[in-house]
């Protein structure tokens, strides 16, 4: 197994808090390079070919997305930092500002000039009362130092940045609700097209991009794209953060190549379900994630649309035979209906009816009328609703069925 650290290299070995520790370990040196040696098109074509895809679940090419920002012909455009992170048991850019902040902002400095932004947003849960104030401490050690601001190490390129908190809301995750929020509307969802990299923030061209992503664009720019391309898979390069949880050795996050095999995740990197505990099922990527059984743990994790097991968030929550799975079930749907927003009629109350269902399942008070909703519920849920939320909020019910991990 590969073991390239890119975003974890520094953790542990810098004081995050002191900027002075980051430089010392050759931080902001590619932010130099992108000055003095590099177009902002060479930069994104660097991206390009190192492969590097969304972070936050959905996989999309980072490059591309820079790319089509970039290259619009519009004077104003802007950089959004995703740091809103609200699905239960998904830690991994809190982490990274716990650890190291100043690689999170390199990269989102790197990616505001390469598109042409003059304005960057931090977008960030507002549940993260103390990574806003090691950012807003990292933004003015950065500042001083002349890595933002006017005239950026001597050159012609300008940047503000702004930390923006929001309410904690999940919907905010999605791009555009994000988006929305920041405007001052609410946190919902817009029809798509146009997209944010044509019409975004304010009506200009807008890229969007989660942290973690963030995080690995100096290490491209200092080593190049060929580089990066080489670890991991190869239909989704790189390596990515893990969120290990439940019952399991060693909880917390690590760092791996894409390409890893559930299984490695848990026994490598986790050192096994915890002692006395005898594995039940895995769920990958959160409380919108898909249900692993024991037979399906070799799935290699990747970004690949062709991947069986959607990646998501990186978080893997291991679940043993003691648990209750009812409980489970009426901790995510109740997560899910009350984090809808409302927009659409399927999931506002596709989410409420499948809780209530629940919950009477839970108490052992289900009718046979509740086990005929429930498929319909279900598929309504999957097929119907406005942005992703609905179908998130059904996928654990749907394989826990499926699976025979719950019965009723």
């Amino acid at each position: 197994m590969d073991s390239k650290k890119i975003i974890t290299k520094n953790w542990g070995h810098i004081n995050p808090l002191k900027i002075t520790g980051y430089i010392e370990a050759g931080g902001y040196l590619a932010l130099k390079e992108f000055v003095s040696e590099m177009t902002p098109l060479k930069a994104i074509s660097e991206i390009k070919i190192s492969g590097l895809s969304g972070r936050g679940g959905a996989g999309f090419s980072t490059g591309e997305k820079l790319e089509m920002v970039a290259k619009n012909k519009k004077r104003k455009k802007y950089f959004i930092c995703n740091l809103e992170e609200s699905e239960p048991g998904t830690y991994k850019d809190r982490m990274i500002v716990d650890n190291d902040p100043h690689m999170l902002l390199e990269g989102i400095i790197i990616s505001a000039l390469a598109v042409g932004a003059h304005k960057a947003y931090i977008y960030i849960n507002g549940n993260y009362e103390k990574q806003r104030e090691i950012l807003e401490k990292a933004l003015r050690d950065a500042r001083q130092k002349n890595f933002w601001g006017p005239g950026i190490l001597g050159s012609e390129y300008d940047l503000d940045i702004e930390i923006f908190t929001g309410a904690g809301a999940y919907i905010c995750g999605e791009e555009t609700a994000l988006i929305n929020s920041i405007e001052g509307r609410r946190g919902e969802p817009r029809t798509r097209p146009p997209f944010p990299t044509e019409e975004g923030l304010f009506g200009c061209p807008t890229a969007v991009n989660n942290a973690e992503t963030i995080s690995n664009i100096p290490w491209i720019i200092s080593n190049g794209g060929e580089a990066y391309s080489k670890i991991g898979a190869l239909c989704s390069p790189g390596t990515k953060l893990y969120i290990l949880d439940g019952s399991i050795k060693k909880p917390g996050v690590v760092e791996a190549p894409t390409g890893i095999t559930i299984k490695e995740l848990i026994d490598k990197l986790g050192g096994g379900v915890t002692p006395g505990r005898e594995f039940w099922f895995a769920q990958i990527g959160g409380a919108s994630g898909r249900l692993i059984i024991e037979n399906e743990l070799d799935i290699a994790l990747t970004f690949a649309h062709d991947c069986p097991i959607p990646l998501g968030s990186g978080a893997v929550l291991v679940v043993d035979k003691d648990a209750d799975i009812y409980d489970l079930m009426s901790s995510w749907t109740g997560f899910f209906r009350h984090e809808s927003c409302g927009k659409c009629v399927p999931c506002r109350e596709g989410t409420f009816r499948l809780h209530e269902i629940v919950k009477r399942l839970q108490d052992g008070k289900i009718s046979d009328r509740d086990k005929e909703a429930m498929e319909d519920i279900l598929w309504t849920l999957s097929n119907t609703t406005f942005c992703p939320l609905g179908r998130f909020a059904s996928t654990a019910m749907k394989d826990a069925i499926e699976k025979g991990i719950l019965t009723y």
